[in-house]
């Protein structure tokens, strides 16, 4: 057994770089949120100050009149129906003339405050011992000082990351979401510091660190147990190829060659009756270890390495084999569809398989359908017409799978004779409640059913999509909403049933 230290290795270094761009792409999103955290703060204090701004108006128009009980009382509600604000006073020669309290206190000394727009003072210099945001305006007859409660502010600074630490930032004095007024830290190490443009405040916020594992825990735990999964998945898909000494290419080509690549059969029923009506051919890879492979895994492998042919021939001598036994018992017309790569298609040995497959099946009426995938680029030439129609002189008839999803529908429709169109469940599974869901399944199925055409509807899954493609009229469904691809052995039972539930109600 080779060593487990390389597969480690790489286990290791995928998910620390995993987790690298991961922990990247959360911190580039945190500074998003601390930055727009920090805007929507201060537009909220904006507000506030909008507030204080036309209370000011009202007060400087009642200084220049006199402080009447009326005036007072125009003051009070002023005060009292802006939400923000708490006191609004005038001050003239030094000295408070009109307040929004009664009698016209104040609760702090107003005469003594600096010459600023704007100043926060803190709580020892308040009669109620709680800091207060503090607007003023000059006028001719004297100025207007508007109290804000440090509450108000609070709450726009702590509604939005609670990581960022907002603070406001006023002149060298900061206010943050708890504790009194404090001095305007000097180092900004980490910190960063947004300035509104209306009024001289700022916003000052912390930057969020480059790393935390506690954020990549709390908002990436599920990316990273799948960065963890995808990391053990590697180690161990490395450590199983470092201990085998055979590539995809030999695995799969022993596989054929032991004849693991089995059919299986996924069934075609009638969409009212529910009666299974044809089968499509379905590869599966019998693996001893892993047990069933889809063909998504190794058909891909198989057409780049070229071994596409041979596999489609093993399987095709399994379906002689198997359907022979059930011939007889199978209705006129009972469909069975093979899927052929492209490259099959363009290979010399295109014709000569397909007539030697047909050879071999016993019975003449069942209705043998070559389904030509759109996912992959047909090279359509004068030989490619000729081959498909002497093919459907022979009794084939031709199909164009996954349509809509490829290569040149509409040029294939148009150059190929096709006889029917299997409409890919990307479309089907668009059927839902919403009546615009359909809206471009009705316009393939309104174009195809116009070239008179047989339509088969894949990947069926619900009772809806049944009832919808039942009132368009399409007749062919496959899907799990009626079977999953079986065995032979489970397509008999179910062909059993089926007779046994017909002789029944007979």
């Amino acid at each position: 057994m080779r060593t487990a230290i390389l597969p480690a290795s790489f286990a290791v270094l995928i998910f620390i770089v995993g987790v690298t761009i991961l922990n990247t792409q959360l911190w580039y999103s945190a500074q998003i949120n601390s930055e727009n955290g920090a805007r929507l703060t201060m537009k909220n204090i904006e507000a506030i100050l909008d507030e204080a701004s036309t209370a000011t108006h009202t007060a400087i128009n009642i200084a220049l009149q006199s402080c009447s009980a009326e005036n007072q009382y125009r003051l009070g509600t002023e005060a009292a129906l802006k939400p923000h604000l708490r006191t609004i006073a005038i001050v003239k020669e030094g000295k408070v003339w009109c307040s929004s309290l009664p009698g016209n206190r104040v609760l702090l000394q107003l005469d003594t405050l600096p010459e600023t727009p704007l100043l926060l003072l803190t709580a020892n210099q308040t009669t109620n011992h709680l800091p207060v945001l503090i607007y003023q305006a000059d006028s001719t007859e004297g100025k207007v000082f508007v109290s804000i409660s440090d509450a108000h502010i609070r709450d726009a600074l702590n509604g939005y990351t609670f990581d960022a630490h907002y603070a406001l930032v006023i002149d060298d004095n900061m206010l943050g979401v708890t504790g009194d007024i404090t001095p305007r830290p000097q180092s900004r190490v980490n910190m960063s510091l947004l300035s509104s443009n209306l009024y001289p405040f700022s916003i000052t916020y912390h930057l969020p660190v480059f790393f935390s594992p506690l954020r990549v825990m709390q908002q990436g735990s599920g990316l990273l147990f799948f960065i963890f999964i995808i990391s053990c998945t590697v180690a161990y898909t490395l450590y199983k190829y470092a201990n085998k000494y055979t590539t995809p290419e030999e695995s799969l080509r022993k596989a054929i060659e032991h004849g693991d690549i089995v059919p299986f059969y996924q069934p075609i029923v009638n969409g009212v009756t529910g009666k299974i009506h044809g089968v499509e051919i379905l590869a599966r890879w019998k693996h001893e270890h892993i047990g069933i492979i889809s063909p998504t895994y190794f058909i891909p492998v198989a057409e780049k390495v070229g071994l596409i042919i041979p596999l489609t021939t093993l399987l095709l001598d399994q379906v002689v084999r198997q359907i022979n036994q059930i011939a007889s018992k199978l209705p006129v017309g009972f469909h069975i569809g093979i899927n052929i790569s492209a490259s099959h298609v363009n290979a010399p040995s295109f014709v000569a398989d397909c007539l030697h497959f047909r050879e071999r099946v016993q019975h003449n009426h069942l209705k043998l359908v070559l389904e030509l995938t759109e996912r992959e680029r047909l090279q359509i030439d004068e030989q490619l017409i000729d081959n498909l129609n002497t093919l459907r002189r022979h009794g084939f008839f031709i199909a164009l799978d996954d349509f809509g999803t490829g290569y040149s529908g509409l040029s294939y429709l148009h150059e190929l004779n096709i006889d029917f169109i299997k409409i890919d469940q990307s479309f089907v599974s668009r059927i839902d409640s919403h009546k615009d869901s359909t809206m471009l399944l009705d316009c393939v199925l309104e174009m195809v059913q116009k070239l008179s055409l047989q339509i088969v509807a894949e990947g069926v899954e619900t009772a809806g999509q049944r009832e919808y493609l039942n009132r368009k009229n399409i007749a062919l469904m496959q899907g799990y909403y009626f079977y999953k691809p079986l065995t032979f052995i489970e397509l008999v039972i179910a062909l059993l049933a089926q007779n046994h539930k017909e002789i029944i109600v007979d």
